[in-house]
């Protein structure tokens, strides 16, 4: 498919999804759609991780404003939470590379991905409240990502926040310098994909399944992926032998 305001690439066991629309990335219905094709696209390739990342100086400064009254926003607000439906159960390792703006559902699509790297010069935060509307992406998200209050504050003062003040909240992971950013980015996902590619994509799995349950539940499911698929994977195997052999696994990805 032909895209219009995305471009996807894979290179080995990394596909990237870039938002292209710059000055400001605006994610319109139209950009919705394509990354929903995108990602269902990449869900069937043989890839580990999933970088979402965007041209320009912006992540995104949000959704389209105009798609925001009342005679578009049901249709819009739909589309948006497939797209966010289609991050969260993706198979694969999601990473969101952010620099410059992202905001509203600039934020929100960060957000939900399972790693967030940003820029120095990032500014995260939900504004919406600003223009009397609020996040719903947020409100259901960040609660469970860092402490209730702290996610209250952050919806309802509309404030935006640096890169590194999101850091030490617990959105982000990891802040790079501005010059170093692609760089850090790449370096990051490389360590990624060095490993067994079931391994990652198990221990997902595993961490997923766990986040909403008690601990025996989470214990049964998280012990049953191992036994019954991780530890009956060659990888598995391979790791065991390589470290007690002193050498460099030899990953097959099964």
């Amino acid at each position: 498919m032909a895209y219009e305001k995305i471009k996807v690439d894979v290179e080995g066991k990394v596909a990237w999804l870039r938002l292209s629309s710059p000055p400001l990335n605006i994610v319109d219905m139209e950009m919705m759609d394509e990354m929903i094709s995108a990602l269902r696209d990449i869900e069937g390739k043989d890839t580990v991780v999933t970088v979402i990342a965007a041209e320009g100086k912006h992540f995104s400064a949000g959704a389209e404003i105009k798609e925001h009254y009342p005679d578009k926003a049901p249709q819009m607000i739909e589309k948006f939470t497939e797209l966010i439906k289609s991050i969260l159960n993706s198979k694969k390792i999601t990473v969101a590379a952010v620099r410059g703006y992202a905001l509203g559902g600039g934020f929100e699509i960060p957000l939900v991905c399972d790693i967030i790297l940003t820029s120095e010069k990032a500014k995260l935060g939900n504004p919406e409240i600003l223009l009397a509307h609020y996040p719903p992406i947020s409100l259901a998200v960040l609660p469970h990502i860092i402490p209730a209050k702290n996610a209250f504050e952050f919806i309802i003062t509309g404030d935006t926040f640096d890169a590194r003040t999101a850091k030490e909240m617990g959105i982000v992971n990891h802040v790079f310098a501005e010059e170093e950013f692609e760089e850090k980015v790449k370096e990051f996902v490389s360590k990624l994909i060095e490993k067994s590619p079931i391994a990652l994509l198990l221990t997902k799995k595993a961490f997923k399944s766990s986040l909403t349950l008690s601990f025996e539940e989470r214990s049964s499911i998280i012990n049953g992926i191992y036994l019954n698929e991780l530890i009956k994977s060659e990888d598995a195997v391979e790791g065991l032998d390589a470290f007690i052999e002193k050498r460099k696994p030899e990953w097959k990805g099964k």
